[in-house]
């Protein structure tokens, strides 16, 4: 598989002087599932906002889909995040229906009609939410939020899904759930996804490449320090 995603040598400062991340490596390929672990407070957020230009490292090299982030000029970010998906952690729940925040998204991005209907069905199909397309998804329950989410975040069928603490505030079953809407948006779709989570145990569980972050670096193998 070809490379989406490379992060070399990325470090960054907070204008308080606290340094996050010291030297951060992480590489994304096409269509790969990977997740980002690591503790509360760690940088995972941070990785996250860097990679879709929010924030700019100190320094480092950020590449994604051919683009060099840290250069990107403002003119260029509107289509450069169109080509991404993003789901954060903290969740901005609007008062549509399921279906009508989906037909929303997609008409603003210039979908046709009539492949705004089959991309709805085709993601509510994959996350399992198809009973509940009528319903506000501020009624929905904790995990079809979450699964919800996914399914607005992945719509419009993105080059790289970001995924911000899936898990966070869940029950086990239904942190299963979210689980199991990530792995089918992934072997539905094939789209790239990072996921970054606290929760080693459910990243081990999807059976996805896990990067570890501690202490401002970045690790293929659990570090022994943690």
């Amino acid at each position: 598989m070809s490379l989406l995603v490379q992060v070399s040598e990325l470090q960054f400062v907070t204008p308080e002087g606290k340094k996050i991340l010291e030297d951060v490596t992480l590489r994304v390929n096409h269509g790969e599932l990977v997740f980002l672990v690591g503790p509360p407070s760690s940088g995972k957020s941070l990785i996250l906002r860097l990679l879709t230009h929010e924030l700019r490292p100190q320094r480092g090299q950020i590449l994604v889909d051919d683009r060099n982030v840290t250069r990107l000029h403002p003119s260029k970010l509107p289509g450069f995040r169109r080509r991404l998906g993003i789901v954060p952690q903290e969740l901005a729940l609007p008062r549509r229906t399921v279906w009508d925040t989906l037909a929303f998204k997609l008409g603003s991005l210039g979908f046709h009609p009539e492949d705004v209907t089959a991309m709805i069905n085709e993601v509510l199909e994959t996350v399992n939410l198809h009973a509940v397309a009528d319903v506000l998804v501020t009624e929905l329950d904790p995990a079809q939020q979450k699964l919800f989410s996914l399914a607005l975040a992945a719509c419009h069928n993105p080059v790289l899904l970001l995924v911000d603490e899936p898990f966070a505030g869940l029950e086990d079953k239904d942190a299963q759930r979210v689980l199991e809407g990530i792995r089918a948006i992934h072997e539905r779709k094939r789209m790239a996804m990072l996921v970054a989570t606290r929760a080693r145990e459910w990243a081990a569980r999807s059976g996805a490449r896990i990067v570890y972050l501690w202490a401002g670096r970045t690790y293929e193998e659990a570090p022994t320090e943690e």
